[in-house]
């Protein structure tokens, strides 16, 4: 299969290179929750530009070979359309997503693993936010388990609105897989509300005992932290979100579009 290619080998050995190279200290939790064989979904929080690689990483300590769900617009990067053809990762169109939805219940009914993030974008607050209904309907129409997966402290290396601390450290991560939701008759909705309960509650298992220095960019407000308490985080990137269309419909008129 594509994600088995020579290139998605070499990918996941420069993962594991970046996370020796960085000094960083991963615990991994609860991965037996994740199976080892048969469609799931590793439903995964969303809190850095570089939690990516934990994820993929605990998928592969599971022995599974993830297809993640990435933004479409990375294809404009040649190196991230060459990545994500021979990785075998789903482009998702967030205006056209019928596409790529039905490819992840392909995929998914075909006994994959498919790393998916309902929150859709990073967490200013380093809270979960709200979710999207994909990943629920997902899990419901293929009939598959979808497992909560945290990972936590990432944050502190590159996230929005912290400093950016890439380089070698020896910055404590956890990364923890809940145990599995089975869609059991639930509709969309329900099996939503159960799926961000379950990640909640194993958000609050990895922060448990984990350092919280008071004041910092990359701790959570309710933690004494200084991100942005959800309200304001919600504020930012609905303005975020405005200056961009801005931008794209500034870019089509250029166009004459």
């Amino acid at each position: 299969m594509a994600r088995r290619e020579p290139v998605y080998e070499v990918v996941q050995v420069l993962a594991r290179s970046i996370l020796r190279a960085q000094g960083l200290r991963v615990d991994w939790r609860g991965l037996e929750n994740i199976p080892a064989e048969g469609g799931v979904l590793l439903a995964v929080n969303h809190t850095s530009y570089v939690d990516f690689l934990e994820a993929g990483l605990a998928a592969r300590r599971a022995g599974r070979w993830p297809r993640y769900m990435l933004k479409a617009e990375l294809k404009k990067i040649r190196i991230m359309a060459f990545l994500i053809k021979h990785c075998g990762a789903i482009g998702v169109d967030r205006e056209h997503g019928a596409e790529s939805y039905h490819e992840a219940v392909t995929a998914l009914e075909a006994g994959e693993a498919v790393i998916v993030y309902p929150e859709a974008t990073i967490s200013r607050s380093f809270e979960i936010k709200e979710f999207k209904s994909g990943a629920a309907r997902m899990s419901i129409e293929a009939g598959v388990p979808i497992v909560p997966v945290i990972v936590w402290g990432t944050q502190r290396i590159w996230s929005k609105g912290t400093q950016r601390r890439i380089g070698r450290h020896r910055f404590p991560v956890v990364v923890q897989a809940g145990p599995a939701l089975l869609p059991d008759g639930d509709d969309p909705v329900a099996l939503t509300a159960r799926l961000r309960a379950a990640m909640s509650e194993t958000l609050a298992d990895a922060q448990r005992g984990f350092p919280a220095p008071a004041g910092e960019d990359w701790v959570p407000a309710r933690l004494g932290g200084g991100a942005p308490p959800p309200d304001e985080a919600a504020r930012l990137e609905e303005e975020e979100f405005a200056l961009r269309k801005a931008k794209r419909e500034a870019e089509r008129r250029a166009d004459g579009g």
